[in-house]
């Protein structure tokens, strides 16, 4: 039977399944069609993987907007075709004569905003057809890049031939493509041998709930204790309080003056409207311009927020 779920889960992905598998698995044990995920992990990468519920689905956007960190694990010497463990070697180096500093160095060469262009093995689609689907017939396309930023790697464990990074970066990076510009600019070619996802923004691994006690808390109808309310799941965002006039008004779509919530410490773009009994109302868009809260998403068909 459908259950009525609106939450945030979030999920430690183990390695071996993809992304859409967990949200089948997921989809199965709650009995509800409506879910989806914050972002794609590839097969053989595990952690971080926030799972949206019901009415959650529409606050996707703005955790995936959100910037990410990883634990990278980049074997130095080997060159694959799919920049990671699962493709086929195209070029070995034996002389690793590379240190830290070496590592450091090039590290810092690759750091800020870039533009990188995403692996033929990725899940992006192009004109319909996800270009891990052409690899896979032997057919390259161009790929427009993409505007992404590596904000730091730090090495956390060197032992020759594998360098462990704690990495942070942005939406879209591709950690892969890292580990092969890596491999590039060291002159030894590299591939990504193991990767975890420690956090999407507020999200981290050390909260996550393995998937194994997801399922079984969804199918036994106990998932208060693995499901994060709406109201929460983006913190630290800042929160407008409304009337019941500013509900009425809200509810149909119409902005709110700015001078009505002048108490906030700061004023960010975006904001979550609360109803008078706490539940989530809507996401509400900062026009300075205007000096006004402005409905971005109005959400009717919240109930009352899980506890």
């Amino acid at each position: 039977m459908s259950k009525n779920i609106n939450g945030i889960i979030n999920v430690d992905k183990p390695p071996g399944i993809t992304s859409m598998d967990i949200i089948r698995r997921i989809r199965k044990a709650a009995g509800l069609r409506r879910v989806g995920h914050s972002g794609t992990l590839d097969p053989l990468a595990s952690g971080v993987m926030v799972v949206a519920m019901g009415s959650a689905t529409r606050l996707l956007e703005y955790i995936t907007d959100a910037d990410k960190t990883y634990s990278a694990t980049i074997e130095i010497g080997k060159t694959t075709d799919t920049y990671d463990g699962e493709g086929i070697v195209t070029d070995v180096v034996s002389d690793l004569s590379v240190d830290a500093f070496d590592i450091k160095s090039s590290i810092e060469a690759l750091k800020g905003y870039q533009s990188q262009i995403p692996p033929m093995h990725s899940a992006i689609k192009v004109k319909g057809v996800r270009l891990y689907e052409l690899a896979r017939k032997g057919i390259s396309i161009d790929r427009t890049p993409r505007p992404v930023v590596l904000y730091d790697a730090a090495i956390s464990n060197f032992e020759l031939p594998d360098i462990k990074l704690d990495i942070k970066c942005s939406k879209g990076f591709y950690v892969r493509t890292f580990a092969n510009d890596l491999g590039i600019h060291l002159g030894t070619g590299a591939y990504l041998k193991k990767l975890v996802r420690t956090s999407i923004g507020e999200f981290n691994i050390v909260d996550s709930s393995c998937l194994d006690l997801v399922e079984e808390k969804l199918r036994d109808n106990r998932w208060e204790t693995v499901v994060q309310n709406m109201e929460t799941a983006l913190d630290p965002i800042q929160k407008l309080h409304l009337t019941d006039d500013e509900t009425a008004k809200v509810q149909n779509g119409i902005s709110i003056p700015i001078e009505n919530h002048s108490n906030l410490e700061t004023m960010e773009p975006i904001s979550m409207a609360l109803r008078t009994d706490g539940s989530m109302l809507a996401i509400m868009r900062l026009n300075q311009q205007e000096s006004i809260w402005h409905p971005e998403k109005v959400f009717h068909d919240q109930m009352q927020n899980i506890n």
